[in-house]
């Protein structure tokens, strides 16, 4: 267009084009330039297509809706977009016309309809995916099926990806597929060999990998599913096989919003991630996940299943050979469509803090074959079953496993889902071994952050009651033996005087604050002697009795760094449990005083004896140290940072703590903030 942009549909007048930063906004005129050239050809939309591939401006060039409500001969053409896919890559363009809406809604369990807004395709997970793969240097390829592409493009959305990505295939049709398979006819025949319509479902559950079916599922649903999984377990294989890469992923399900299926009403995917083990030549199946989607949206599941790809490969990434997924296990997980965090989740663990007393009740929950366990080695280690979820160990399955005294001294923790199970927290010596050969115990300071909400909060539950049923043995009033009641979250002493005192778990007060100098361009950020080599964090402490928090703030970042905060700039953030031994955190954000150049830094005066080094960190750095941060892991282990560095896997300045802990939150917010 001649009126703001020469690089514009060249010689169109139907629009004015308004090109500001993240918006583009086209109003038709009247005119029948443009008309009298689309009437030359039958197929309106086709020319309108050729037409806009001549634009050099990708915004504009792709994904268009045109309505042209105001040309007789083409007042039937529908609006017109080029792809779903091609059009979320504009990010937040907006096409008005008079008839014209181009924002895409879709229905969300069922219910509402909510506006989804333009993205990019490289999502948080596949940036930490192809930042661990560079950092690792290492490589992946990827064969897609019901995504269509959509991993593929995710991982090339990244900058810097083609180092690690090879390219992929889409293989929408298996049987139509042949030739784009590598050319590997022995593998599209074993492709084709396990699709439903020529393998009759397997009755020996022993085949099944350990995949539990939901009831509900009809025996078809079942056999399609089974189907897949033996599909991407090929796929995977082949393609890692193929190409030479490190990792192979592969997918394959149902998106909707139709099922072939009886029965299915929800899509589904299948992922495998197939590679080497460390130490080893032989390609084998390193981690595989069947994930279920609450929705038929097309458009929406191919988004979750890719981003559960990447999550998937980023798991095999984090854990490592000793932790690694079991070749005959396959993880399931339940996925809502829905952008927003549900509170309800914190429903799920219900603490039921009012029926600890009932005897006949908690008799009863004692004796449950079904109570759930979080095992706790101890009191550092927790049982995982992966690197974001606890192995719940339920009591039919490891009463044998372990002593009967263990379980006599079981600690009540609530109940868990809509079931109402029983949950219990049981506390074993260190040297206990694991329950299977699926399950792992790890560090609960350094990993729990790396679990989803629920779980980290049911593992933090459970480490603060050991820790205080360890160091709580005697009353300290009258200094008589104690014993637990009310299912272990209470104490009572055992004198003979004919008093009787009572003692609960308790938590002490500490604050947490990220300090930044008036304008917020830079972080104070501090590194103890018990942290791994780069990591600095937030600067912290306990609150002293009759002290208030904001007292207490100015207090210790004083003490231990020099530095003078503005008592008026403490603003509360939020809080977390942090039972190390019994400690509940509360953060906050807070500035230096303001002087006449507001980016002036305050002089650091460290405590020797409660840090090693203390620093003003620009805001680009510390961003840069969160994203190392994410693809690293468990960065406050300081084995794994160590191994990290001495293999020349990362060679940074900066580490800062890891998503799912309070100092984390306080980095995050202030970056967020500008």
């Amino acid at each position: 267009c001649n009126v703001r942009c020469k690089r514009v549909i060249t010689s169109c007048s139907l629009y004015k084009h308004c090109n500001t930063m993240n918006n583009t906004i086209r109003r038709p005129l009247r005119s029948s330039i443009f008309f009298s050239r689309t009437l030359q050809s039958t197929n309106p939309r086709k020319l309108v297509w050729q037409e806009n591939l001549r634009s050099s401006n990708p915004r504009t060039a792709l994904g268009c809706i045109f309505h042209f409500s105001s040309a007789p001969p083409l007042s039937s053409a529908k609006p017109y977009i080029a792809s779903n896919s091609i059009a979320a890559s504009l990010n937040g363009a907006i096409f008005e016309g008079e008839s014209t809406n181009a924002t895409h809604t879709s229905k969300r369990n069922g219910s509402k309809s909510a506006k989804r807004e333009s993205t990019s395709f490289a999502t948080p997970l596949f940036q930490s995916l192809v930042e661990r793969l560079k950092s690792n240097k290492q490589t992946c390829t990827v064969v897609e099926s019901s995504c269509g592409g959509l991993i593929s493009a995710s991982l090339m959305s990244v900058p810097g990806s083609s180092t690690v990505y090879f390219g992929g295939t889409v293989a929408y049709s298996t049987k139509r597929s042949g030739k784009l398979l590598c050319g590997d006819e022995d593998l599209h025949k074993r492709l084709l060999n396990v699709s439903p319509e020529n393998k009759p479902i397997d009755s020996n559950p022993e085949n099944w990998h350990n995949l539990h079916f939901d009831p509900m599922l009809s025996e078809e649903t079942q056999q399609y599913i089974q189907s897949k999984i033996q599909w991407t377990r090929e796929a995977a294989l082949a393609y890692c096989r193929h190409l030479d890469t490190d990792f192979a992923i592969a997918e394959g399900g149902a998106t909707g919003p139709t099922f072939r299926p009886e029965g299915m009403k929800a899509g589904f995917a299948v992922l495998a991630v197939a590679g080497h083990r460390k130490g080893s030549d032989e390609i084998e199946i390193l981690a595989q996940r069947v994930v279920y989607s609450d929705s038929a949206d097309r458009t929406d599941n191919m988004r979750l299943f890719a981003d559960s790809a990447a999550d998937l490969c980023i798991e095999v990434l984090n854990a490592g050979p000793e932790v690694s997924a079991d070749v005959n296990g396959i993880s399931t997980e339940y996925t809502q469509m829905d952008d927003e965090w549900d509170a309800t989740e914190t429903l799920l663990f219900d603490r039921s803090s009012g029926i600890r007393n009932n005897s006949e009740i908690m008799k009863d929950f004692y004796q449950r074959p079904d109570a759930m366990h979080v095992v706790v080695r101890g009191a550092t280690e927790v049982l995982f079953a992966t690197s974001k979820e606890l192995a719940l160990a339920p009591y039919k399955d490891i009463h044998g496993t372990y002593a009967t005294t263990f379980f006599d001294r079981r600690t009540f923790l609530g109940r868990l889902g809509p079931e109402q199970t029983p949950l219990f927290a049981l506390f074993l010596p260190e040297d206990a071994a694991t329950p299977d050969e699926k399950s792992y115990f790890a560090n609960t300071r350094t990993r729990a952050p790396m679990l989803t909400p629920l779980h980290n909060e049911l593992a933090l539950t459970a480490t603060a009651y050991i820790n205080w049923q360890k160091t709580h043995q005697y009353c300290n009033v009258c200094g008589s033996p104690l014993e637990l009641i009310y299912g272990g979250t209470c104490s009572k002493c055992t004198n003979k005087n004919g008093e009787t005192h009572f003692h609960w778990p308790r938590q002490d007060p500490s604050i947490i604050v990220l300090v930044t100098n008036p304008s917020s361009t830079h972080a104070l950020l501090a590194r103890s002697p018990r942290h791994p080599p780069y990591l600095y964090t937030a600067l912290a402490g306990f609150v002293e009795a009759g002290e208030n928090m904001e007292c207490a703030v100015a207090r210790e970042v004083y003490e231990e760094s020099g530095v003078a905060v503005d008592g008026n700039s403490v603003e509360y953030v939020g809080s977390q449990s942090w039972p190390f031994p019994r400690s509940c955190m509360i953060g906050f954000h807070a500035k230096t005083h303001s002087s006449r150049n507001v980016d002036e830094l305050a002089a650091i005066n460290i405590d020797p004896d409660e840090l090693v080094d203390a620093k003003w960190f620009e805001k680009e750095d510390v961003y840069q140290a969160t994203r190392d941060a994410d693809t690293m892991g468990a960065v406050m282990e300081r084995k794994l940072v160590e191994e990290r560095i001495a293999s020349g896997g990362w060679n940074g300045k900066l580490f800062v703590p890891s998503k799912g802990v309070l100092a984390r939150t306080l980095i995050d917010k202030w970056l967020e903030s500008n």
